[in-house]
């Protein structure tokens, strides 16, 4: 098939994290998500119109971009056909072809219009928000048929433009776009100029007690976008629920938790979509649905659970039990209360339906450390204890999730805080079983299977291989939740008071363990002896020197509730 002068460039967005998190502050975090959210949609789209405007101002104000919206019912569906028409007009100069789980890949009439438009959105960025980075990797030689292949010997344009891309990152430069000089006025923060200056400023934007306020390009960039974004969704944005969020732990421990949830085997489950393909017109429908699926299972749905109305509250505006910072694709990450952020993980996981699954890395932090250290701690309980776990052991759908109680060092990596502390023999990672009913997975009757996606199919036999897996773990030493609460209600019949006085104990010696057991259970009343369900002492301090790493990470966990059951947590209040 003849080739023709259309460019297939994908852009991407590198330093998110660094982005998102370089402010301690709420609302410029979550701006900052939002920036990166919409970046395409508030800066490349608007680039092409200004690029096709200089060469055709017959269709000015019209789109200059052929997009389609991945939260349709029903999704457009990619024609190379519809394509080819489009870019013999004068209208559009370039069609979205995927747009998802971080890729953004886009079809150009022309090398031209692709490096004009990129030059005018990335001056736009440098311009108006100053320091986020966006890399631009394109090839040509385009073929209809070529999309992706199967044979690594004669890659097709999707693996062409990875293996460019990849040489492209390792080359890109990273450095900030601009120092300062001795006569600016420079943030203590990000070291960047204070170029923004507002009088009658709110009063939450400022530690000061001043009226005015400065700030850098990029901070009022990640502002302007928090406000924006209120305005249009008030109560799911939440003006103030971080705040109170924040506002409820003080006077009382000041604890808030932020975890961080990503799936797992995505990039498997990618390649099942394009298996056997090659044409653009079945590849990228494919990875379209793929990608809708995703938002969907990972996001949309679960977004209903961690967005409900916190029933404990009393109020007349609606009160939120946690606040989501980020959510695309496959990956959330949420913030709440740490005292109710095991339950909130518990939900989410749980309700995960097969054949997907997901890790989550939990941080419990003072309200007044710094988001982007707790952040990094709760993306490596995720990434070196879960993924690493479920690598070692040959898993692909597990939901295990991971936590660290955040004190003094956080700045340093996991690995040497749980080695500085003693606590790399630990219990965890955590299994969360599904609650989704049988009836409404996806390998419920068998014959249903041909109507499966690709990436679904064949999924019976992943899941059985899974299942025999994770009975052999559970042999071992891998605890489910319900092994957790069911230890956790045994522990609470020893009293608070006695629980965290086995904080020393259990870190020092077994025999120390063993000592301070003896004289808790001596001690206790006939009725919860009786509650535990042990015919002796001796059985009931055997029962808790063999569970000793579950007991050290509950005794310091025990205030923040992990490992308490729901149904134990409404006995306790009645």
């Amino acid at each position: 098939m003849a080739e023709k002068d259309y460019v297939l460039c994908m852009y991407d967005i590198r330093g998110k994290q660094e982005f998102i998190y370089k402010s301690s502050k709420l609302k410029e975090i979550v701006g900052a998500s939002l920036i990166i959210r919409d970046l395409f949609k508030d800066y490349l789209y608007d680039a092409a119109k200004v690029y096709r405007d200089r060469i055709n101002e017959e269709f000015k104000g019209s789109d200059a971009v052929f997009r389609y919206d991945p939260n349709e019912d029903k999704l457009k569906k990619f024609s190379f056909k519809e394509f080819e028409e489009r870019m013999n007009g004068d209208q559009y100069i370039g069609e979205i072809v995927y747009d998802g789980g971080g890729n953004f890949l886009m079809l150009y009439k022309n090398e031209e219009a692709m490096k004009k438009t990129t030059e005018i959105f990335t001056k736009k960025i440098l311009k108006e928000i100053g320091t986020l980075r966006v890399v631009a990797t394109y090839i040509g030689n385009i073929r209809e048929d070529n999309y992706h292949s199967d044979d690594s010997k004669n890659p097709g344009d999707y693996e062409r433009l990875y293996q460019r891309h990849r040489f492209r990152e390792s080359i890109a430069l990273y450095t900030q776009p601009y120092g300062s000089l001795p006569i600016v006025q420079t943030s203590p923060v990000s070291s960047m100029p204070l170029t923004y200056m507002y009088d009658h400023a709110p009063k939450d934007i400022s530690a000061s007690g001043k009226s005015y306020f400065k700030c850098s390009t990029e901070t009022n960039a990640k502002l302007k976008k928090y406000w924006e974004e209120v305005r249009k969704h008030g109560d799911e944005m939440g003006e103030t629920i971080l705040d109170n969020i924040v506002a409820e732990t003080k006077g009382e421990d000041s604890m808030l938790a932020i975890f961080y949830i990503d799936g797992n085997a995505m990039g498997a489950k990618v390649q099942a979509c394009l298996n056997g393909k090659k044409n653009y017109d079945d590849c990228v429908n494919l990875l379209r649905e793929f990608s809708k699926k995703i938002q969907k299972t990972f996001i949309d749905d679960r977004k209903k659970d961690m967005l409900k109305e916190d029933e404990k509250q009393s109020s007349d505006k609606k009160r939120f039990r946690s606040r989501i910072l980020i959510g695309a694709g496959d990956e959330m990450t949420i913030i709440c209360r740490a005292d109710e952020s095991y339950e909130i993980i518990k939900e989410y996981l749980s309700k995960i339906p097969s054949p997907y699954s997901s890790c989550a890395g939990a941080a419990i932090f003072h309200s007044h450390t710094p988001f982007s250290d707790a952040y990094r701690i709760a993306e490596q309980c995720c990434e070196d204890t879960c993924k690493n776990y479920m690598k070692d052991n040959g898993l692909t759908l597990a939901n295990l999730m991971d936590f660290e109680y955040c004190q003094g060092g956080i700045v340093f990596k996991l690995s040497d805080i749980r080695k500085e502390n003693g606590d790399n023999d630990n219990s965890r990672p955590w299994l969360v079983e599904s609650n989704v009913e049988e009836k409404t997975s996806y390998h419920y009757k068998p014959v249903k299977n041909k109507n499966l996606p690709p990436w679904e199919k064949g999924k019976a036999t992943e899941e059985a291989d899974n299942k025999k897996i994770i009975e052999k773990l559970k042999e071992d030493n891998l605890l489910t939740l319900g092994d957790v609460e069911d230890f956790h209600t045994k522990l609470s019949l020893l009293g608070r008071s006695n629980i965290k006085g086995l904080a020393i104990p259990v870190s020092l010696s077994e025999s120390a363990l063993r000592t301070e057991l003896r004289r808790i259970i001596a001690h206790m009343s006939k009725d919860k002896k009786e509650s535990m369900g042990f015919k002796s002492d001796i059985e009931s301090i055997e029962y808790f020197i063999n569970n000793k790493k579950l007991l050290k990470d509950l005794v310091r966990m025990y205030d923040t509730g992990y490992g308490k059951a729901k149904e134990e947590e409404e006995e306790n209040a009645e």
